[in-house]
């Protein structure tokens, strides 16, 4: 009988033993919502990338990784295939899953809105919004980049005014009237609609451009080779041409190498890849500007690792978390400084 009692009394004592709560930490993400974010395990983070196709991307990933391992935490990285649909479906079926936080590099920003700003915070989960702003934010500059729902925006190198910047250096570097082709990356993308924002304004300061020919791309060399041959081909005329990034401008210049017709016009380039800095280096290209999508992905995650230690996070990140120079948003690469740059993605 006095066992029996024993084990009863032993019993009763593990069901009342107390529960130790997890501990957490208040992180305040705006519009009067915060999320408790884990302080005591490693975090388990999602990774949404617009694409895995070019150098740019898979160098953020690799970055993100890295930064994550660092920390102990795991992530699971996400290939949007750079369509918007794909995107938003990964986005809302991870909402379902376990994760503490996740990193949004969006191809569409009003569809990523709701789940990233609204959603995510509401299941308790940390959203860093990366390169591409949402919340119909990516003609916006500076503080209001951030969405409010999310812990900080990191960019800011690819706005409207980041590349009117670009296309100013480019009418310094090439005066007087010009025919212009033009590549661009894919429909909707906030960076493509960003160029073009600045696009229209520039074209209304300089009358003498007269763009003559702009294709979309997937952002690829390829596909950038296969849509700059016909332009090539049939605007002779063309004395300049241009694309807001290095795997776009690489296709132009197989094209004119292709035509014969590489170093009789003018070619720049938005980008930073290792190739840009190489065909800076030949003389192929006039200047390419310098890009941090490594540096994006790991201000990233150290953003995160900054609110688990309850440190205050600004709302933007900008310059892809590098240091910025000279109050400028964009640092061009030319034959003064090229030998000095170093690339982030091939």
């Amino acid at each position: 009988m006095k066992s029996i009692i024993s084990a009863t009394i032993l019993a009763i004592t593990v069901m009342i033993q107390p529960v130790h709560a997890a501990e957490t930490v208040d992180v305040d993400v705006g519009n009067g919502m915060t999320v408790k974010l884990a302080t005591d395990r490693p975090l388990k983070i999602a990774f949404f990338s617009e694409g895995t196709n070019n150098s740019a991307m898979t160098a953020s990933i690799e970055a993100a990784k890295e930064a994550a391992a660092k920390h102990g935490w795991s992530i699971d990285v996400f290939d949007g295939g750079f369509d918007a649909v794909k995107q938003s479906n990964q986005i809302a079926n991870a909402l379902n899953r376990d994760y503490d936080a996740f990193i949004v590099k969006p191809l569409e920003g009003n569809t990523m809105c709701e789940p990233s700003s609204v959603l995510a915070p509401q299941r308790n989960i940390l959203v860093v919004n990366a390169v591409l702003p949402i919340c119909g934010r990516s003609g916006k500059e500076g503080e209001e980049q951030w969405s409010p729902g999310t812990l900080t925006y990191v960019g800011g190198t690819q706005t409207p005014d980041a590349f009117l910047e670009v296309l100013h250096k480019v009418r310094e570097l090439a005066p007087g009237p010009q025919k212009v082709g033009i590549l661009t990356g894919n429909d909707l993308n906030p960076i493509t609609l960003n160029f073009e924002a600045a696009l229209e304004r520039f074209l209304t300061e300089a009358p003498d451009w007269s763009v003559v020919a702009k294709a979309r791309t997937d952002w690829s060399t390829p596909v950038a080779f296969e849509k700059a041959q016909p332009i090539v081909s049939a605007h002779p005329e063309i004395t300049l041409y241009l694309s807001h990034y290095s795997n776009m401008t690489r296709g132009i210049v197989q094209a004119l190498d292709a035509a014969g017709k590489l170093g009789t016009v003018k070619v720049f380039d938005a980008g930073g890849t290792a190739w840009a800095k190489q065909a800076v280096e030949a003389g192929t290209i006039d200047f390419t500007t310098a890009l941090y999508l490594r540096s994006n992905a790991a201000a990233s995650v150290e953003a995160i690792a900054a609110a688990q230690r309850g440190e205050r996070v600004p709302h933007v990140i900008q310059n892809e978390g590098k240091p910025i120079t000279k109050g400028n948003l964009v640092q061009f690469i030319d034959k003064s400084n090229v030998a000095g740059y170093q690339p982030e993605a091939d």
